[in-house]
């Protein structure tokens, strides 16, 4: 038997096990031996939740941080003027909700589930202490914070600076990294997402949105199946 499959064949057979095969893959517990995956399982509780479920709101004062094990999980601020703007889009291998590691008393995002989602959750404290006793998981937690700052400065030198245009172009670049998958046409973003979820993204409507994207699917550059893009491959 394998745990290369956790809904097939080879999954794990119990509740513990299913648990300790999902933190192995979360970034949190990356290059840290099995010993640790399994003396830090005991802090975190397994939920599933459906669709646009909310995890937490902006202003909620929870301490709980969490981990995706499947699904998607959008994160959002709501702006003074009343729109939502989207921060990240996460997926299994994620921690959100870090903020409550660092004394942050209320929620500054929103989190939402934007398909069904496995997720992990664990008070913040017991979390911290976690950290505290191992180096190699603080510096993972380093690592991703690091990566979720760069991809905030990218965001904001596009929002700036850049066309809508080359926005969607990056923007799918770095959808393609993260959630990719490869295909025979080029990279197939596996996240479902509206004109206007990809609006909320890069700071434009709806309608231009639509514009654009039809544009660059008569460029060749992409193609739109269902709510869901592949960006295509360059052709010599």
């Amino acid at each position: 038997m394998t745990h290369d499959d956790p809904h097939g064949v080879g999954a794990p057979e119990s509740i513990g096990e299913n648990k300790i095969w999902y933190l192995k893959k979360n970034r949190l517990f990356a290059n840290v031996p099995v010993e640790t995956v399994v003396e830090g399982a005991d802090i975190f509780t397994m939920q599933l939740l459906p669709k646009r479920a909310t995890l937490f709101d902006q202003g909620d004062v929870h301490k709980v941080v969490f981990l995706i094990k499947t699904g998607r999980v959008r994160i959002a601020r709501n702006t003074a003027d009343g729109k939502e703007v989207t921060v990240a889009i996460l997926g299994p291998g994620d921690m959100f909700g870090e903020d409550a590691l660092f004394g942050g008393i209320e929620r500054t995002t929103v989190a939402t589930c934007m398909e069904e989602t496995l997720i992990c959750r664990a008070h913040a404290d017991d979390l911290f202490g976690l950290l505290a006793a191992n180096s190699g998981l603080a510096l993972n937690v380093a690592q991703m914070l690091s990566d979720r700052l760069g991809d905030a400065s990218a965001t904001i030198e596009d929002l700036a600076y850049a066309k809508i245009s080359d926005r969607l172009v990056h923007l799918f670049d770095r959808l393609g990294a993260e959630l990719g998958r490869a295909t025979d046409d080029g990279t197939f973003l596996d996240v479902r997402l509206t004109h206007q979820d990809i609006a909320a993204m890069i700071g434009s409507t709806r309608e231009t949105v639509s514009l654009e994207l039809n544009a660059l699917v008569r460029a060749g550059r992409i193609k739109q199946e269902g709510g869901y893009i592949t960006v295509l491959a360059r052709k010599d």
